[in-house]
């Protein structure tokens, strides 16, 4: 199946110009490449993650990630996602495929908003609302827009 695999590259002091190693070439005796490897930067992220085990389908993700919303919703965790949007989520496994059920560790992780992040969030909320008011929308807020202050 064509699917993505992600692994954590990390600098241990190579001394080459590039920080990640340098992946075999063709003439090499252990060259076994299927495809193109390609090396990208995944920018940071905070994730709120729970771990679940058995086999990952479309349904247990679903499943496990509503579970995962309610958590965070119930404890006043806010996500990192624009009012209306789909949460956007990402599957962890880690074992290999003849692992069984019951001991296999998966995680789902959704993202989260920071406790510090909140002062941004209310700025670019603002910004919003002044450029809705520039473009006459601002009449077009609803009762939760509008602060009472």
């Amino acid at each position: 199946s064509a699917g993505e695999m992600r692994f954590c590259l990390k600098n241990d002091g190579v001394t080459t110009d590039s920080p990640y190693p340098n992946p075999l070439t063709e003439e090499d005796d252990s060259f076994n490449e299927k495809g193109a490897v390609k090396i990208v930067e995944v920018p940071p992220a905070r994730l709120a993650v729970a771990r679940f085990t058995g086999f990952v389908t479309e349904g247990e993700v679903a499943r496990q990630k509503d579970a995962l919303l309610s958590s965070l919703a119930a404890d006043g965790v806010e996500i990192d996602v624009p009012h209306g949007a789909v949460v956007p989520h990402v599957v962890f496994q880690y074992n290999p495929p003849y692992t069984i059920p019951i001991v296999r560790r998966n995680e789902v992780a959704v993202p989260v908003v920071a406790p510090d992040d909140k002062a941004a969030l209310e700025k670019e909320w603002g910004e919003a609302e002044d450029e809705a008011s520039k473009h006459g929308l601002a009449d077009d807020l609803a009762p939760s827009d509008v602060s009472d202050e």
